[in-house]
C-alpha cells in the first residue's frame, strides 16, 4: 500500500513492466494537464528502479512492489522551473504519497522548493534526492536541505562514482553506474548518475515502510541509514554518508524496543585529554 511519487519528466504509464504498479494520481505541471506522460525517458527509468514488476519474465525487477505515481515537472529536455517542482511536491503530498523521489537539482538553493519540502516533512512524507553529478563537494539542492535524504552514487565495485557530488551533507550512497531500467515505449536503457542512485534509496525506503507500516518517516529514514553498509572512512564520510544502502539489512533488522535509541554519534577526535573539552554530536530517537 506504500505510494511513491516520482517528481521528474513523467512516467510512461503504458510500459508493460510498470503498468501493474502505476496509479493515475499525478499531474503534468509542464503542459498543465492530468496526464504526466514521459516525453524524455528519465522519469520512466527512475520509476523502473523503484517498482518495475517482479517475476513477470520481462525486463527488470524493481526494488519494491509498491504503487508509483508521476508528477511531471521537468520537460522533454529534462529542465524545469522551481514553481512547477514545488507544485509537484505539494501535490504529491496531498495525493497521499509517503515517499517522494527527486532525481534532479541545482547548486543554487530555492526557497520556494524548500518551502514545499518543509510542507512534505511536516506531513510525515520522506523526501529523497540525488546528490548531483558535479564531481565536487559543492552542495546540491534539494539534497543538501536537512529535511531531505541526499544520495550519492557508487559503481559495481562499491567505489564512489567519478561524477558523484559529495560532502558532509550526504546521507547514504546507492548504485548509480550503468543501471539498466525501463524506458518509454516498452524499452529499456542503461543510464548512470545520482539520478539512478536516488530511486534505489527510495525503493529500499519503500521496502522498509512495507515491512514496518506503522513507522514514521523519520524512523524509516533512520532505518535506511542505520542498516547501510559502512564503506570508506569509518562512520559518516563525505562519499557514502552513513553507508551504501542494504535492502536485506533494512527489512531484517527491526527497530530496538527501547524508549530511547541513539541513532548515530560523531566525535572529532578518538580521545579526550583529562581536563580538556570536546564536542560529541548525538542523534537520539
Amino acid at each position: 500500500t506504500v505510494l511513491v511519487a516520482v517528481v521528474d519528466t513523467g512516467i510512461d504509464s503504458n510500459h508493460t513492466d510498470l503498468v501493474s504498479n502505476y496509479v493515475h494520481l499525478g499531474y503534468d505541471w509542464v503542459n498543465s494537464d492530468s496526464d504526466p506522460m514521459d516525453d524524455n525517458g528519465h522519469g520512466t527509468h527512475c520509476a523502473g528502479i523503484i517498482a518495475a514488476t517482479i517475476n513477470n519474465s520481462i525486463g527488470i525487477a524493481g526494488l519494491a512492489q509498491v504503487r508509483i505515481m508521476a508528477e511531471k515537472a521537468l520537460d522533454q529536455n529534462g529542465g524545469g522551473y522551481e514553481d512547477d517542482l514545488a507544485n509537484a511536491i505539494i501535490d504529491a503530498v496531498n495525493r497521499g504519497a509517503q515517499i517522494i523521489s527527486c532525481s534532479w537539482g541545482s547548486t543554487v538553493p530555492s526557497a520556494l522548493i524548500h518551502d514545499a519540502i518543509t510542507y512534505a516533512d511536516s506531513q510525515g512524507v520522506l523526501v529523497i534526492a540525488a546528490a548531483g553529478n558535479t564531481g565536487s563537494n559543492t552542495p546540491h539542492y534539494p539534497g543538501a536541505f536537512d529535511e531531505v535524504v541526499a544520495v550519492t552514487a557508487t559503481d559495481s565495485s562499491d567505489l564512489p562514482a567519478s561524477f558523484t557530488t559529495y560532502g558532509d551533507w550526504v546521507d547514504v550512497a546507492a548504485p548509480g553506474v550503468n543501471i539498466y531500467s525501463t524506458y518509454p515505449n516498452n524499452g529499456y536503457a542503461t543510464m548512470s548518475g545520482t539520478s539512478m542512485a536516488c530511486p534505489h534509496a527510495a525503493g529500499v525506503a519503500a521496502l522498509i515502510w512495507s515491512r514496518f507500516p506503522n513507522w514514521t518517516a523519520k524512523l524509516v529514514r533512520y532505518q535506511l541509514q542505520y542498516t547501510s553498509d559502512d564503506l570508506g572512512s569509518v562512520g559518516l564520510d563525505q562519499y557514502y554518508g552513513n553507508g551504501r544502502i542494504n535492502a536485506k539489512n533494512a527489512v531484517e533488522q527491526s527497530q530496538p524496543n527501547h524508549d530511547v535509541v541513539i541513532a548515530n554519534w560523531q566525535t572529532p577526535t578518538q580521545y579526550v585529554k583529562l581536563g580538556s573539552q570536546n564536542i560529541i554530536n548525538i542523534t537520539i530517537f
